[in-house]
């Protein structure tokens, strides 16, 4: 039941993959319900193998091979990743930018109210108090002690100011704060890239170690097989034993799991590239070469520490935080000290109308029209004495910040110490373990024939060809992970050393100039011709 699951499984990760041209009488199929329903189904281990194969025939049908330079070199190109991480390197540049440009004086237009319009106003002067003043020698009529007058008026006000600010306290720390930031950044953006680069390279040597590992136990799957055969014919004529048959048919599933189960790595992994690629759906790449040893590692321990903590962007990229909220709690600080600016403003006030004229009368010879032209020019500041204390604390929360950052780049710098260690220590011995399990997989595959035969000329008996193929496939095992170890920690090492591997800091400039210039570069993620 749990072969049959398993293939079950697997072709729903072929789907989940994009392959949607996957048969669906393949994942659902009356034929697939029956076998699963029934409890006491006599399975056929040939028509498993055959689905199995079915399978691996549909990946390796809509997929491309590719070398690991060229599949590099794709996934710096077309991943997304490292245009999500380009984007935040632009957004601090045009930062810095913006910092850069307070520098530059200031331009404001100005106007009156209204800046062009009509203006219209009435007076009214009631005297009432004169009224009950007995001490005037003069009587007071009501028109002489009330009076409205007017007044209408066609206005332009325009006006101009221009300032600049030549000495700012806090203008040199955010430049240096945007700075650092940008340096963060770009920082980061290369630990983007060589953390997909290791991906690539690892998801690369994983689908060859699983393509080694289903070779492998493919012919130990035919070689226990062809065994099961002859041990029923030897039973049908009494030459041997339910236990002997049974016993190899164990080994026969046992072994047929173990493929199934490879397979489903294989095909996780193949789906894994892909999505590191930028694949369309549909499509995947699989390597062009088996499985061997892919470079080596030529530093020594003490050399590869060195250059990884000199090199390391994760460090370094703490560091520039750490610098950058330092200048922000220094511009914050400074944000008490007096700003001087340079100052100039002009404006010209035009009215065109009459003044105030009694209500009935008409304006008449009033009109008149009115210009002046105002200039001012000096120098001036604005000082904030006291806000409470709130600069004071923002400073210090800065500084707490840049704390945090220095000692996050210890922290880091005890890592990659670990993980470089560790990455050579895997890789030195994975040198001897390769050399021993290709040893124990030449002595297993012979001591495996050399059973079968004495079995076949009856001085050797049926449990000896078990535990030999059983030796053979521990073997196999070992063989394929121990290489998959060695080149997975040298490709760790080029990681964690901050190493570019091969001519790989060339296709990472290249993707930079497309990045900055995309409609002159356009993006094709397939593989196909």
């Amino acid at each position: 039941m749990s072969i049959l699951h398993s293939l079950l499984t697997t072709t729903a990760v072929l789907q989940l993959a994009g392959f949607w041209i996957v048969p669906q009488s393949l994942a659902q199929t009356s034929k697939s319900n029956e076998i699963l329903a029934s409890k006491n189904a006599n399975y056929d281990s040939t028509h498993l193998a055959n689905e199995l194969n079915r399978l691996q025939n549909i990946v390796k049908q809509n997929s491309v091979p590719i070398s690991l330079d060229k599949a590099i070199v794709i996934g710096i190109t077309n991943n997304p990743e490292l245009l999500q991480a380009f984007g935040s390197i632009q957004q601090y540049e045009w930062s810095l930018i913006a910092a850069q440009r307070r520098w530059y004086p200031q331009l404001q237009l100005s106007n009156g109210s209204p800046f062009i319009g009509y203006s219209w106003g009435t007076y009214i002067n009631n005297q009432y108090g004169m009224r009950g003043n007995r001490d005037s020698s003069t009587t007071l009529s009501s028109n002489s002690l009330y009076s409205t007058k007017k007044n209408q008026s066609f206005l332009l006000q325009p006006g101009a100011i221009v300032s600049w600010n030549f000495i700012d306290p806090t203008r040199k720390p955010d430049i240096n704060a945007v700075s650092e930031s940008l340096k963060q950044q770009k920082l980061l953006f290369n630990v983007s890239t060589r953390s997909l680069i290791l991906n690539l390279q690892q998801s690369y040597y994983g689908i060859q170690s699983g393509q080694q590992l289903i070779n492998s136990f493919k012919q130990i799957y035919e070689i226990n097989k062809q065994q099961l055969k002859m041990l029923e014919a030897q039973k049908n004529i009494g030459m041997a034993t339910v236990l002997d048959v049974e016993q190899t048919k164990s080994q026969l599933f046992t072994q047929l799991s173990q493929l199934v189960s490879y397979t489903q790595e294989y095909i996780k992994q193949t789906a894994l590239l892909a999505e590191y690629l930028a694949l369309p759906p549909g499509q995947l790449a699989i390597p062009s070469d088996p499985a061997a040893l892919a470079g080596s590692w030529s530093e020594t321990l003490q050399e590869t520490l060195k250059n990884a903590l000199q090199q390391r962007e994760e460090i370094l990229a703490s560091l520039a935080a750490a610098e950058s909220a330092q200048w922000r709690g220094i511009a914050s600080i400074r944000s008490y000290l007096p700003v001087f600016q340079l100052m100039g403003t002009g404006s010209l006030n035009f009215s065109n109308g009459y003044p105030y004229v009694p209500v009935d009368d008409d304006p008449g010879s009033a009109y008149h029209w009115t210009r002046t032209w105002t200039a001012t020019v000096g120098i001036g500041f604005s000082w904030s004495l006291f806000d409470g204390g709130i600069n004071a604390a923002n400073a210090q929360s800065f500084y707490a910040q840049s704390r945090q950052q220095k000692a996050q780049a210890a922290q880091t710098e005890l890592t990659v110490v670990r993980q470089v260690r560790n990455s050579f220590a895997e890789m030195q011995t994975s040198r001897v373990a390769i050399a021993s399990a290709q040893r124990a997989y030449e002595s297993a595959k012979l001591a495996q024939e050399v059973a079968r035969v004495r079995w076949a000329a009856g001085v050797g008996d049926i449990t000896s060809v078990v535990q030999t193929i059983q030796q053979l496939s521990i073997a196999a095992q070992q063989s394929s992970q121990a290489i998959l170890s060695y080149n997975n920690a040298v490709a760790e090492l080029y990681r964690y050393s901050a190493t570019w591997p091969g001519s790989t800091e060339k296709d990472v400039q290249m993707r930079l100039r497309m990045m900055r210039n995309p409609s002159s570069n356009p993006k094709n993620s397939s593989l196909m011709p």
